[in-house]
């Protein structure tokens, strides 16, 4: 899953450097984030659906077992997997509306009140999903990847949130843009579970796979763009190469 930033992640208050940028990339910088940004609304919209047609009915009915957290405490056990899966809906949906611009122009109170609400809601997620994680049924390699990616998740929302209350908005928009890629991991995780096990791997194997594969590759990516992004969006020149000139004969 991508992670991009278009116009909706562009804070203002900084100009690119005048240095020049290669014309190419010029060219394709607004195609990629175009095509990104909308790959992400498409995932997460697919996703929301899935969770509300085919997974919520099932949690509510009680058709959903969590993982044995607590042995002889099933109905608690239950419990941690409802509120993990319910406190996760609504900082995959109110992120989208965090990286508006338009929005933080128009109301800061709103933004603030969205980006609490997106800090708390992954907090007892990442929590309840780190305690899901450390009774997996699916052996360590699994445990310590679902239980890493709890504690990157609460880590990387807790950066963000510091960051934001003290006022430093360029490094609280790099770990925004962490938190929020790594809150994609609920769109990027479903898929993986449901196609067929590649490289004639069983499911067991690729479901330990799967605990890391969701979640790093999206970190990876927003690291990349993160390198290659100024504080308001804008694509960072191409470092030029100084050339000494040769003497004359």
């Amino acid at each position: 899953m991508t992670l991009s930033a278009a116009s909706d992640l562009r804070h203002f208050g900084e100009k690119p450097s005048g240095r020049r940028i290669g014309r190419h990339r010029l060219d394709l910088w607004p195609v990629f984030q175009r095509w990104s940004t909308f790959l992400i609304y498409l995932g997460v919209a697919g996703t929301a659906t899935y969770l509300a047609i085919l997974v919520l009915p099932r949690m509510f009915g009680g058709e959903l077992s969590g993982s044995v957290v607590i042995p002889g405490w099933q109905g608690v056990n239950d419990t941690i997997l409802y509120i993990h899966i319910v406190t996760a809906i609504p900082p995959l949906l109110l992120g989208l509306a965090a990286f508006s611009a338009t929005l933080r122009r128009a109301s800061a109170r709103s933004h603030r009140w969205i980006g609490t609400i997106y800090c708390v809601g992954i907090w007892v997620s990442a929590i309840s999903g780190f305690l899901l994680a450390t009774a997996n049924d699916h052996g360590l390699f699994a445990r310590l990847g679902f239980a890493t990616l709890a504690i990157v998740w609460f880590v990387t929302t807790y950066m963000a949130y510091i960051k934001a209350r003290r006022k430093q908005f360029p490094s609280h928009r790099q770990w925004i843009i962490r938190s929020y890629a790594i809150t994609l991991a609920v769109v990027s995780v479903r898929p993986m579970f449901m196609i067929e096990p590649p490289f004639g791997l069983d499911y067991d194997s690729w479901y330990q796979i799967v605990t890391w594969l969701c979640w790093m590759p999206n970190l990876l990516i927003a690291e990349c763009y993160l390198r290659i992004t100024h504080y308001n969006g804008a694509l960072k020149p191409t470092p030029q190469t100084s050339r000494t000139p040769l003497p004359a004969i």
